[in-house]
């Protein structure tokens, strides 16, 4: 009886231990997993637009580095509260392949894009997103892990999964002849 018990305050010590070391994002994502009332519901097809899908970097007549999309991860859901809002949450990174060596290492910035189209291609929600990056002679994966993107369809009378969620890199005239 007395292994017994001394296994079960061994067992409580050890769930305080971890739980007490998790961080605290990782607790409130599993808290809200749990006792979130979110319905997950089907997504559309994420695709790239043509020719959008890779940026070009040139300076002084050369090719400094290549942005693509390296990882696109999404989950689709409806939530609980008043708005009953259709919500995509996506997360992106992106693949640096630097095809100069540099020597001024600088920040160095881009710009994508995320439509999302209904049956009739209508666009029902159109966002720019700007990152940064400290450029490097290496080829890195640019990671966004703290941002996550949310996009919300309120009011949608369609089912999502009929839709097209688009990316693309944006070109502005201006980027060309950096």
């Amino acid at each position: 009886m007395f292994t017994y018990i001394r296994r079960i305050n061994l067992l409580f010590i050890i769930i305080f231990l971890t739980a007490c070391s998790t961080s605290i994002d990782k607790i409130n994502s599993i808290h809200n997993e749990i006792l979130s009332e979110n319905i997950e519901i089907e997504c559309p097809d994420v695709k790239f637009i043509e020719n959008l899908d890779r940026l070009n970097i040139n300076r002084q007549n050369k090719n400094i580095y290549n942005v693509k999309f390296y990882e696109v991860k999404w989950k689709c859901y409806k939530s609980s509260d008043k708005n009953n809002a259709d919500n995509i949450d996506l997360l992106v990174s992106f693949l640096i392949e630097y095809e100069e060596d540099i020597k001024d290492f600088q920040v160095e910035n881009f710009s994508f894009i995320i439509a999302l189209i209904n049956e009739q291609n209508k666009i029902i929600v159109n966002k720019k997103f700007n990152r940064s990056f400290l450029s490097t002679s290496k080829t890195e994966i640019l990671e966004s892990k703290e941002s996550l993107i949310n996009i919300k369809v309120k009011n949608s009378k369609d089912q999502l999964y009929n839709h097209k969620l688009l990316l693309g890199f944006y070109q502005n005239i201006k980027d060309k002849n950096l």
